[in-house]
C-alpha cells in the first residue's frame, strides 16, 4: 500500500518523498525547502505503512481549529498556548567563532 502511495506522490504530485534516515541527515535542508520553497515533503519509514507530511501552516489558530474533531478542547488549548508562548521567546544571538 505504501509503495503505491509513494509512486503516486512521486510521479503525479512532484512532491519530495524521502526516507526517515535521509530526512534525519538532511533535516535543515528539508525544513528550508518547506519554509522557503513552499514544497510539501513526505517522510516514509521502512516497515511502516504510513507517511509523515511536512507543510507550511500560515495560520496556527485556523489549523488547530480544523483539527478540533480529532483533538480534545484541552489538547487544542494546550497546543495553542505552546505556540503563543514560543513566539514570545527572544531569538538567540548567533556568534561566529573564527
Amino acid at each position: 500500500m505504501l509503495d503505491m502511495m509513494y509512486m503516486f506522490l512521486y510521479n503525479n504530485l512532484m512532491s519530495t518523498v524521502v526516507t526517515a534516515t535521509s530526512a534525519r541527515a538532511n533535516f535543515f535542508n528539508l525544513l528550508n525547502r518547506v519554509l522557503y520553497g513552499n514544497e510539501d515533503v513526505y517522510i516514509k519509514k521502512a516497515g511502516v505503512d504510513v507517511m509523515i507530511k511536512l507543510e507550511v501552516v500560515t495560520n496556527s489558530r485556523t489549523t488547530l481549529s480544523s483539527l478540533a474533531g480529532s483533538l480534545s478542547k484541552k489538547d487544542s488549548a494546550t497546543m495553542l498556548d505552546s505556540i503563543i508562548n514560543a513566539r514570545k521567546i527572544k531569538p538567540r544571538n548567533i556568534v561566529l567563532l573564527d
